[in-house]
């Protein structure tokens, strides 16, 4: 089949570069997507729209077909059919769409600041999987080929809501909190939360100082981020109970490593509050047969389903108060050196 200037022929995709006729086996290709560049935005300058079928090789070589965008999904079609494990698309750290986990993602196609993306299908957030179904376990060991999950909640949280074990897949339980002193107690349902516990933003800001402050939350921290460093074949998922703030800073200290830049590590932290609102919908319903739902009631159940920008804030404005940068943070509180640093971006992006 032509599509483009290339081939696919006899499992290989056939190109030619430089002169010389590339065959390259559809088996070796680890990535390919749809990229699209120029903007049609209606105006006068307006510019050419130009399609291209991206291809990435295991050997981390990147090529670039010029194609209608017809031809890219026929082809992508096609090569997904040669060759099943292949990742197809740019999910740019978006929801993965599961039927019972509403806030797992993968942060592929996330942009670093030198011009690399991360590799899809390898670095995946998550809250609790408590009673996941079993076509999700599928599509996430089958689909993400996923190999090890790391537990951040606490012990209390694990023996009240354990996580569904799926086969062939490794368990690491890192408790990033100190049971005995966490600034807004995990152990409670969320009606005994919202109903006794004083939950306010000005407790979730000095939570979430605190997951810097803390020595024992640093030190497990680091630990989170060794799992990820020696993480072998397959995709690593961590995960808390909602999936938002302990995930959430961890998920914000590993991008920033990564040479992600500012922007980029907010919007994906922000994107807690979209994937939450059926959850957010669900609790307030919840709450209606069992209490008057009070605008102070609310506030709390914002605490308890939403992020805001400040509490991130809060992360980055105290590693910078007390270690000054975050290249001091990263060496001297998570114990990793710049060489460590290199290995994981190696790892991770492409």
């Amino acid at each position: 089949m032509k599509y483009g200037k290339i081939r696919i022929e006899d499992g290989y995709l056939i190109f030619t570069k430089h002169m010389m006729t590339n065959n390259l086996p559809c088996k070796d290709i680890l990535w390919a997507y749809l990229r699209r560049e120029g903007v049609n935005d209606g105006s006068e300058n307006k510019q050419l729209i130009v399609n291209y079928l991206v291809v990435v090789t295991k050997r981390r070589k990147r090529y670039k077909f010029d194609m209608t965008e017809k031809e890219v999904h026929e082809c992508l079609t096609l090569l997904k059919v040669l060759n099943p494990e292949m990742t197809v698309g740019f999910p740019r750290g978006g929801r993965i769409p599961l039927q019972s986990l509403p806030n797992t993602r993968d942060l592929g196609a996330l942009l670093a600041e030198d011009g690399r993306h991360i590799l899809p299908r390898k670095l995946i957030r998550s809250g609790e999987l408590y009673h996941v179904s079993f076509a999700d376990r599928k599509i996430l060991t089958e689909e993400y080929h996923l190999t090890k999950i790391i537990d951040l909640r606490t012990d209390k949280e694990r023996e009240k809501k354990p996580d569904t074990a799926i086969p062939g897949v490794a368990y690491s339980h890192i408790s990033i909190l100190d049971e005995e002193s966490e600034e807004i107690s995990r152990t409670k349902d969320m009606v005994q939360m919202i109903l006794e516990e004083d939950l306010t933003e000005e407790r979730m800001c000095r939570q979430y100082e605190n997951f810097i402050r803390d020595q024992y939350c640093v030190k497990q921290y680091a630990r989170f981020l060794d799992e990820i460093l020696h993480q072998g074949d397959g995709a690593v998922m961590w995960h808390c109970s909602v999936g938002k703030d302990r995930a959430g800073v961890g998920t914000a200290l590993l991008l920033c490593i990564l040479g992600i830049p500012r922007e980029v590590i907010r919007e994906d932290f922000l994107k807690s509050n979209l994937y939450l609102d059926g959850e957010f919908e669900y609790a307030i319903r919840l709450l209606e047969t069992k209490t008057i739902v009070t605008p102070q009631i609310m506030d709390r159940m914002r605490i308890l389903f939403r992020v805001k920008e400040e509490y991130l804030d809060a992360v980055f404005e105290t590693i910078e108060r007390y270690y000054g940068t975050m290249e001091r943070f990263i060496r001297r509180a998570l114990y990793l050196t710049p060489k460590a640093v290199e290995e994981l971006q190696n790892k991770y992006l492409i």
